[in-house]
């Protein structure tokens, strides 16, 4: 007994439902297949509906001719009032066989219809809005005639909205959706695969773009510590010694220009022929200096001195004896002894300079430095692409679950059965 009742109840149990898997590839093909009855059942309706409106059209045709061929009952009118009769006949008659023309169906296809239906409305509007005025008039000569157009007009409104009312058929609107739910879906499966492809493209340029990047690094800290570098920067550290030690006695002729200032000024207003060698003095003391061959400079200092002895300059006290007491410094052999140096200068900064180019260290640095430039231009444009693919694949990717899912619903409600779409 016990056993009979186990039994009953195993069989009780609620087993778990294996869901029809289908692909994505052929699942179009099958709901049309599935929806193929409800579609057999429009497309007989949809059928009668256009057979009616092609019998539309040949009445409509006949009772254009008959308008067309209608006489006046009272055919002694004015001359210009049957000429504006006339006018108004033809225009009437030819925007109703341009409308009819447009009228004559010859493709079935459900969304074609559903399109058309669309053009349906404007085009009726179109027609009123534009024979209003020509319809008005021959209702005055052709009332029975052109009413009879006007019937088939309404005739045709009728039809096309028995006809939107067939095709918005709740469950072929429903499925229609779910088919179009399902070519969206292969356009995103298509996008999703193209998106891959690209996306593991950039992850390839990144990488290769980190791993040239770290490369460049490691050769610049192999260079860094090489030979050639280091006697590079041995030869720009003595280059730097050598100014800064020559800098003292720069700064000593500098600061004694600096001083001499007002009164080379003062000078340079009285004597025009030292004028300009004055200025050029007082702008730049060292290279003036060094381009002095006859150091005029000394006859110079020697005529403001004698000037400020005798009180000719217009210099305060205090300015003057500072000014004395540095023209007696920058006598001859100060300044023979400097440009000495100077030049002795030159020529050592100029022999460095030469051993530092001749390194080619510099052109090797600005290598370096274009090559990690070109690199993280590379991975900065890299990694932006990359963050875009990224939110572009899970964005895909959310949307093709979210379809899958909508369509698996729509078809449950639909056709009532549950089903995986593989992809």
């Amino acid at each position: 007994m016990l056993e009979f009742l186990k039994r009953i109840f195993q069989n009780e149990e609620v087993k778990e439902i294996k869901l029809r898997e289908i692909k994505l590839q052929n699942l179009e093909e099958w709901a049309n297949e599935k929806s193929k009855p409800l579609m057999e059942e429009l497309q007989q309706q949809i059928e009668e509906i256009l057979m009616k409106v092609n019998e539309e059209i040949q009445r409509a045709r006949f009772n254009v001719e008959v308008l067309e061929n209608a006489k006046l009952q009272n055919p002694n009118i004015p001359f210009k009032a049957k000429q504006y009769m006339e006018g108004n006949r033809k225009a009437y008659i030819r925007a109703i066989n341009s409308f009819l023309g447009h009228m004559e169906i010859n493709n079935k296809d459900y969304f074609y219809l559903v399109d058309f239906c669309k053009f349906f409305d404007e085009l009726i509007n179109d027609l009123n809005k534009s024979t209003l005025r020509s319809y008005t008039i021959l209702l005055e000569f052709f009332a029975h005639e052109t009413n009879k157009i006007a019937q088939n007009l309404k005739n045709f409104d009728n039809l096309f909205k028995e006809l939107k009312s067939v095709l918005n058929n709740e469950k072929m609107v429903a499925v229609n959706k779910t088919i179009e739910k399902i070519q969206s879906l292969k356009i995103k499966t298509k996008q999703k695969i193209s998106l891959d492809v690209d996306f593991k493209n950039i992850e390839v340029s990144l990488k290769l773009a980190n791993e040239e990047k770290n490369s460049v690094l490691a050769e610049i800290e192999r260079f860094s510590k090489s030979d050639e570098h280091n006697n590079f920067l041995k030869l720009n550290e003595e280059k730097k010694n050598k100014a800064k030690a020559f800098y003292e006695d720069e700064n000593q002729v500098m600061q004694s220009f600096s001083v001499l200032e007002r009164a080379l000024r003062k000078y340079s207003h009285i004597a025009f022929e030292h004028e300009e060698i004055v200025l050029d003095y007082l702008k730049h003391p060292i290279e003036t200096l060094a381009n002095d061959k006859n150091l005029v400079i000394l006859e110079i200092l020697k005529n403001v001195g004698k000037l400020l002895n005798e009180n000719k300059l217009q210099i305060d006290d205090k300015k003057k004896e500072k000014s004395l007491e540095e023209i007696k410094k920058l006598n001859k052999e100060f300044l023979e002894q400097f440009l000495k140096k100077y030049f002795s200068l030159k020529a050592e900064m100029e022999d460095l300079e030469n051993k530092i180019k001749a390194t080619g260290v510099i052109e090797k640095l600005e290598n370096f430095n274009k090559q990690l430039e070109e690199v993280n231009l590379r991975i900065e444009k890299n990694n932006e692409e990359y963050n875009k693919l990224e939110n572009d694949v899970i964005k895909t990717t959310n949307s093709i679950e979210n379809l899958r899912n909508e369509i698996g619903d729509s078809v449950k409600e639909n056709f009532g059965e549950e089903i995986k779409v593989v992809i």
